[in-house]
């Protein structure tokens, strides 16, 4: 399938670049995430007339991001629960609770968008990566901690 890209995408492209990805790849991973969008004639003459204003449009998502990242990096997730013994938790802590958790504090976040290589199974403080969009990502902060 052929795509345009809306935004920069490493190892595939960077931005308005017409490139051919597998379907798959396309409706799971990059039509989501609005980095890409489906390259019928019709869209690739519309981004040739309008490839200024595209730019523009993707700068301003890209500022959008960027203020979501600021408050992102400001915020703080506690995260109280059981443990079994010494520091080992009962269960673990999820991408799924730590965006729950953003998201309560004000900043909408789905659990896709929380970058954790594998759940979390010990208290502690840990430096969790939020993807905002793109290559926009922002450090939180995340305590675990014992329920009481």
């Amino acid at each position: 399938m052929e795509v345009i890209l809306k935004a920069s995408v490493p190892n595939l492209g960077k931005m308005l670049d017409v490139v051919k990805v597998k379907d798959g790849y396309a409706r799971n991973y990059l039509f989501p995430r609005k980095l890409a969008v489906r390259a019928t004639k019709t869209a690739k003459l519309q981004i040739e007339k309008n490839r200024e204003a595209m730019a523009a449009m993707f700068q301003k998502e890209l500022e959008a991001a960027k203020v979501v990242a600021g408050k992102l990096a400001d915020i703080t997730v506690n995260l109280t629960r059981r443990v079994v013994e010494g520091e080992r938790l009962y269960g673990s802590v999820t991408a799924s609770d730590i965006a729950e958790a953003i998201t309560l504090q004000g900043v909408k976040v789905s659990r896709t968008q929380v970058a954790l290589a594998e759940p979390i199974k010990q208290l502690g403080v840990y430096s969790v990566t939020v993807n905002v969009f793109g290559d926009v990502e922002a450090p939180v902060k995340v305590w675990v901690v014992k329920e009481a």
